[in-house]
């Protein structure tokens, strides 16, 4: 098979697949689990294993990154027509911050929207910056920062939290929504802000500038250059960075303990975390050139095109279906990890239909209709 350079239409359908494919993976990785109790056999302490290992933090990374990528080509082409991207941007990122707001405390009390609303600010301060400076910056933030919180959570206690444990697990089982949305608003300014939100922001932020970089090295259009840097990606990713996740999977079961002595190692789990991000990115990518692959991950395609309503509507489903609260299945803490995964691979093949069926009638998905006619609609107003 002889690969040629992805165009500049096909470039931005890659994206768009990586991008669905990057949502899949957050979409497992928020399963409701209820925990050990719920393990059922080999098979589920495998998928327990594999969830640590191969998709927890690694998928939420890359669709961090398209994030950044997403905001360079939009600055890129507002530049290009000579439009005021700064106020427009601006307005887009205050719209995006309400949206997590009220992801956050009327639906799922777990939201990435508001860091990357807070993170597109910062975006903007470092916009023209060199090449060189946004790698060094994004060192700082994505191992540095995040390695220094990461001990401070772990072994200093930063990351507890103000509130009655109690509460971690009444708030999937209890019976009245009133009683849900009281949890959610006395949990939520911990685990969404005033604890969490530093070291999620922190990463997500040095994610996003990833991001950038690899728009600037016009890293998805695959040229000869830039499939040279995903061939690093690819061996560096499945090395240091799968030995990083094995690392990370033996931390989270607490197999290690981060005592002085190891206290080196959040800094490489936190390098390595990108570096397995950035595997599973380079590969699809790579992968979409061939016609073969092409025609299954394009599959990803429609959900990634819808992704901010996508992302809601995972949610969405899992309050409906697993928390008690709605009075519907309540599947949380009766069935199986097995079956848990199960019923989010259902959930994706019906986001994926739901999204082709609305994309042969519009051009982007609900909320990404809204939440664009809003923005301009207030940037002219501003004029």
């Amino acid at each position: 098979m002889k690969l040629q350079p992805i165009s500049q239409g096909a470039r931005i359908e890659a994206v768009d697949a990586l991008r669905g494919f990057a949502l899949f993976g957050v979409l497992l990785a928020n399963v409701p689990y209820a925990g050990p109790e719920t393990i059922s056999g080999q098979w589920d302490t495998v998928l327990t294993f594999l969830s640590n290992f191969l998709i927890s933090k690694k998928f939420i990374t890359a669709f961090s990154i398209l994030f950044g990528f997403g905001f360079y080509i939009q600055m890129t082409r507002a530049e290009e027509k000579g439009v005021n991207f700064r106020n427009y941007f601006l307005i887009r990122m205050g719209l995006l911050f309400l949206i997590g707001l009220i992801h956050s405390y009327g639906i799922w009390n777990g939201d990435i929207i508001m860091s990357y609303a807070l993170g597109g600010v910062f975006l903007l301060l470092v916009r023209n910056c060199s090449l060189k400076k946004l790698i060094l910056l994004a060192i700082l933030f994505n191992v540095i920062l995040t390695g220094i919180f990461f001990i401070g959570n772990s072994a200093l206690g930063w990351q507890i939290y103000d509130y009655d444990y109690a509460l971690d697990k009444e708030y999937p089982i209890t019976l009245s929504f009133a009683r849900y949305w009281v949890i959610n608003f006395i949990m939520n300014p911990w685990t969404n802000f005033l604890k969490d939100l530093p070291i999620t922001l922190v990463f997500t932020f040095g994610n996003m500038l990833i991001g950038v970089i690899l728009g600037k090295l016009d890293f998805f259009r695959l040229s000869e250059k830039a499939r040279r840097l995903s061939t690093y990606f690819i061996i560096l990713g499945g090395t240091i960075g799968i030995a990083s996740s094995y690392l990370f999977h033996k931390i989270t079961i607490g197999d290690i303990e981060l005592d002085l002595p190891l206290l080196w190692v959040p800094f490489v789990l936190a390098g390595g975390m990108i570096l397995h991000s950035l595997l599973y990115v380079s590969v699809f990518v790579r992968a979409y050139q061939h016609s073969k692959f092409k025609s299954v991950l394009v599959f990803f395609k429609s959900v990634g095109r819808t992704a901010l309503s996508n992302y809601i509507l995972q949610s969405v489903f899992y309050l409906t279906l697993f928390y008690h609260c709605t009075h519907l299945l309540q599947l949380f803490g009766k069935i199986t990890m097995g079956q848990t995964f199960l019923v989010a691979l259902l959930l994706f093949v019906i986001q994926t239909g739901l999204s082709y069926l609305w994309l042969k009638k519009h051009s982007q998905g609900p909320l990404e209709y809204i939440w664009k006619k809003v923005s301009y609609g207030m940037a002219k107003l501003r004029k």
